[in-house]
């Protein structure tokens, strides 16, 4: 009965910590005394405090940080209008912008999940909460395609292109960074 115990306790164990360790958490850095969740989704409770239409010309051409700065500044007059504060922006690529507030807000609200494409973790302007090691160096941007067409890949075309890089190079890859660095990133968690 001893050794059952010992042995249940020490799986147990060895479950809990494999469950705490959760690659697709990030951390988020504030702007402008913000947060900007882009690409990824807060892991905090909250509440919508308004919605808002986010025009931003040539947003696929503008590094993130630019992005936020103008999300940021379309936030603040749609709260203005509304006479609403707010804590943070979900960016929201298939409609309109969500400004948000936490529900508890002496949590660590920076935390984020980020999503996956094509099985591999993607991390846009954020910093990876587990340890990881950098694989590979990329550059990605579509400054070429600017010059040439006149045009952008979206940040979706941009991850595909990454991935598919790093992919070419190098197949034992967890994730991409994109916009943290001056070059694009695939890592391996440790």
């Amino acid at each position: 009965m001893k050794r059952l115990f010992l042995f249940l306790t020490t799986c147990l164990s060895f479950f809990v910590s494999f469950a705490q360790t959760d690659n697709s958490l990030a951390r988020v850095e504030k702007y402008n005394n913000k947060l900007v969740f882009f690409y990824n989704e807060p892991i905090n409770d909250y509440e919508q405090a308004f919605t808002f239409e986010n025009k931003i010309e040539n947003l696929n051409c503008l590094p993130p940080t630019e992005i936020f700065a103008a999300t940021i500044k379309n936030a603040n007059l749609e709260a203005a209008n509304q006479s609403k504060l707010y804590d943070a922006i979900i960016v929201n690529s298939a409609g309109r912008d969500m400004a948000i507030v936490f529900k508890d807000k002496s949590k660590d609200n920076a935390i984020a999940r980020v999503k996956r494409t094509e099985g591999k973790f993607v991390f846009i302007q954020c910093e990876p909460v587990s340890n990881y090691t950098m694989i590979g160096k990329y550059n990605v941007s579509g400054v070429g395609q600017q010059l040439i067409l006149g045009t952008c890949p979206s940040y979706q075309e941009k991850i595909s292109k990454l991935i598919k890089k790093a992919n070419k190079e190098n197949t034992d890859f967890d994730g991409v960074i994109l916009g943290s660095e001056k070059f694009e990133q695939s890592i391996k968690f440790k």
